[in-house]
């Protein structure tokens, strides 16, 4: 199946242009035929038929007869994707599954919650209005959520006069073309839902690219992972709970276990139900309905499911979040008020998939990484982005990746923001693996367990005397008072830096003279937040490499259970007793030994 999405300014005939392709009014509540405006999410089915190549090119050059461009776009892009100039054989059967969101700029997050499946959108516009404020808008839902292909729909050119036409066709595709890029603008098609004008073109438009999506996806490897966000619920006689979304990526198949979150509670598939028929599995994307067993905390809009994941790292479930921002490009002057909260922080909506929570966005040092954290708890996929939203407005301020998910201290922040800033601009799996590295492994309690927290376990709080620190990988860069910093320890070596209750710093050597003009001490305490120095005590530090050199030389053909003895290591170090002392302690914060009584007993080598 393929998912099909409109999307544009309230009024513009979305809702009109379903019925003329599917014969179904997507206006479903109360509400919405009383006042004839969309407000909710609508759904509806259409069956294409997968046309020949040449037939679909014709499709495409007659949807666009007066604008060659935009016929040379459809076709460069269609040849610079190989999977795309693959399609199905003639007349194989297409399954469509529409998605009618509303246009008015009071229900944008409905308009993000319809957004985020779609293989393909059709951007509508009206001919007598043109480009409207929620048309861009909409467009740039569309470009946050990753739409990689789209059409353009002119509707109600029967209102207007053919120049008028073509004027708003050249320009929805001139702004569309800068938001998502040309290459992604499949056609630009004139219509008249009122009395059917240009329909038969688009139904061939939307064939021809629902049938390169499916070959290219007959091409690629399905992933086994399969997710969908709940976007309705509704309760069946006889059957139980029924839940409605977008299954992506992977299969689902009766009798098998999701997890749903927030919660993580575990849920059997009792059955499946797709374009109106009961099915035993089903594979993504595609619309479904499951019939779900009870659960004990409830369901509700918003919730995802998903089934067991090969590793953690897929999916993010908690109120706090550091996250990669990314500004959209505008097809219009930009609003400069909507970049002031990234400057400076504040209340923000983030939606992914039909979830959305009002939280507040905290600069982590400079653009482009920040805090996120809300009141409720927020699941979603990794690789899904958080569409930002300006608080108590519809403009789209941004979108954001998570690269990690847990609480924080003021210190753990720190830590982050400079481990972040030393990355640059990477990418959002690279961060996100980059933080993962750096966080060492848990320490154990005194009864042997773990602590819970994923992330203040193994950093200092401000109340605590641990001095574990998290550390960075080589993918990080210095800047230069750092690099010079981390270069004057590595020279230091075994005889470390030490702070004396003055300005300046020194080595504190065994028998060498002192070196004057050391690093600043807040260049030393940073390198110590990046895991490159190491404190031995307050004033007190070493190099990383330094101390793994001399740990491992220390413990060389010994075993854990021995006994180590302070003269063993004096002699392998070469430190007098007022410096092998706190490096030992270094070593039992390390869990490299322990101390019982007078004996210290090793507990593992390096």
């Amino acid at each position: 199946m393929i998912v099909l999405g409109l999307a544009g300014h309230v009024d513009h005939g979305k809702t009109a242009l379903v019925r003329a392709l599917t014969g179904i009014d997507t206006d479903r509540l109360p509400e919405e035929k009383a006042r004839g405006m969309t407000t909710d999410l609508g759904f509806a089915a259409l069956r294409l038929f997968a046309p020949r190549a040449s037939a679909a090119e014709g499709a495409a050059q007659e949807a666009t007869p007066h604008a060659r461009p935009r016929t040379f776009i459809s076709q460069a892009a269609a040849n610079q994707d190989p999977a795309r100039r693959d399609s199905l054989p003639e007349g194989s059967p297409l399954d469509i599954g529409v998605i009618d969101v509303p246009g008015h700029e009071r229900y944008i997050r409905n308009m993000v919650a319809g957004a985020w499946s779609l293989d393909l959108a059709l951007l509508v516009v009206a001919a007598d209005d043109g480009w409207m404020e929620q048309s861009e808008n909409h467009a740039r839902v569309l470009s946050a959520t990753g739409m990689a292909r789209l059409i353009v729909a002119v509707t109600k050119i029967d209102k207007v006069s053919r120049e008028r036409s073509e004027e708003v066709e050249q320009d929805s595709f001139r702004r569309a073309s800068t938001i998502f890029g040309a290459q992604a603008i499949a056609g630009v098609v004139g219509i008249s839902a009122l009395h059917g004008e240009g329909i038969e073109n688009l139904k061939a438009l939307i064939a021809a690219e629902a049938a390169r999506i499916e070959a290219a996806r007959l091409g690629s490897p399905r992933s086994r992972e399969g997710f969908l966000f709940i976007d309705r619920i509704f309760s069946k006689p006889g059957v139980g709970r029924i839940v409605c979304g977008s299954l992506v990526g992977g299969t689902f198949a009766v009798e098998e276990e999701v997890i749903q979150s927030p919660g993580g509670e575990i849920l059997r598939i009792k059955g499946i139900e797709s374009l109106g028929k009961a099915i035993s599995s089903i594979s993504g994307t595609a619309r479904v309905a499951l019939n779900i067993s009870k659960t004990k905390a409830g369901t509700a809009r918003g919730d995802l499911l998903y089934k067991a994941p090969r590793n953690s790292s897929q999916y993010y479930s908690g109120r706090e979040f550091i996250v990669k921002v990314e500004e959209l490009p505008y097809s219009t002057s930009p609003v400069t008020k909507d970049s002031e909260i990234l400057k400076k922080g504040g209340e923000i909506e983030a939606a992914v998939g039909t979830a959305g929570r009002i939280g507040k966005i905290i600069p982590l040092g400079n653009h482009p990484w920040y805090r996120f954290s809300c009141a409720e708890e927020l699941a979603f996929p990794s690789s899904s982005p958080l569409v930002l939203i300006r608080h108590g407005g519809a403009r789209i301020v941004g979108r954001a990746w998570a690269v990690f998910e847990g609480k924080t201290d003021r210190i753990a922040r720190r830590k982050l923001a400079i481990l972040l800033a030393g990355l640059g601009n990477a990418s959002p799996p690279d961060a996100a693996e980059a933080i993962r590295a750096a966080i060492a492994p848990q320490p154990q309690n005194d009864s042997g367990g773990r602590r819970g927290d994923p992330i203040l376990d193994r950093v200092p709080t401000e109340d605590s005397n641990s001095d574990q620190d998290l550390t960075i990988d080589d993918r990080v860069v210095l800047e230069p008072s750092l690099k010079k910093a981390e270069k004057r320890l590595r020279e230091a070596g075994r005889h470390c830096i030490e702070y004396q209750n003055t300005v300046n710093a020194n080595f504190r050597t065994t028998g060498k003279a002192q070196t004057p003009a050391l690093p600043p001490r807040k260049d030393l305490d940073r390198l110590c937040a990046l895991g490159i120095a190491l404190p031995l005590d307050r004033n007190l530090f070493i190099h990383r490499d330094t101390y793994t050199t001399l740990v491992a030389a220390i413990l060389k053909n010994r075993g854990p259970g021995q006994i180590l003895e302070i003269g063993t290591v004096k002699e392998i170090t070469g430190f007098s007793r007022k410096f092998v002392i706190p490096f030992l302690h270094r070593m039992e914060r390390d869990a490299y030994i322990k101390r019982e009584g007078e004996r210290r007993i090793i507990l593992k080598l390096v």
